[in-house]
């Protein structure tokens, strides 16, 4: 009888401590955001999209990549930038440089990192993060300077993200 009450017991801890909530994404949502071109609004509902793509910055280098296609070519996708440099203004200023109009979160004290105890993630020196995320669980990471990790050809990449199912 005590085997099969330690059996229970022990079916529950590990069922509960491998629950699926636990490695579930969160989006903290007291962050600011802003983007340079007024008529993009961050929409709440990209919350609730199966498929995101969250990329992580510390604001030198997120906007290399030509967001504006892959952005436009799938609209299944919610597309979020968190960027957590301190100096609002030299966001700002990169992001323009960069001609980059979407919306961002301003991120400084790293809440989304934090929040999401990601691991091995969130020392620095680091330049971006791009997760690609299905059902608010991380299914791929890309992280370095040049992301070698992460395929050139990101429409393909994307194609295939979608079509694993």
């Amino acid at each position: 009888m005590k085997n099969i009450i330690w059996t229970i017991i022990a079916t529950a801890i590990l069922s509960t401590s491998c629950s699926s909530n636990s490695d579930k994404i969160t989006y903290p949502k007291d962050l600011k955001t802003f983007s340079l071109n007024d008529s993009i609004k961050f929409d709440q509902k990209w919350y609730d999209y199966k498929y995101k793509i969250v990329v992580y910055s510390n604001g030198s280098s997120t906007h290399l990549i030509k967001w504006a296609e892959p952005i436009e070519k799938f609209p299944e996708i919610a597309f979020l930038f968190y960027i957590d440099k301190k100096d609002s203004t030299k966001i700002k200023e990169r992001l323009k440089q960069r001609e980059f109009y979407w919306p961002v979160f301003y991120d400084p004290e790293n809440k989304f990192l934090k929040s999401n105890k990601i691991k091995g993630l969130g020392t620095r020196p680091y330049y971006r993060f791009i997760f690609a995320i299905k059902d608010d669980k991380i299914i791929d990471i890309a992280k370095s300077r040049n992301n070698p990790t992460f395929p050139e050809d990101f429409e393909k990449y994307l194609n295939d993200f979608l079509s694993e199912n």
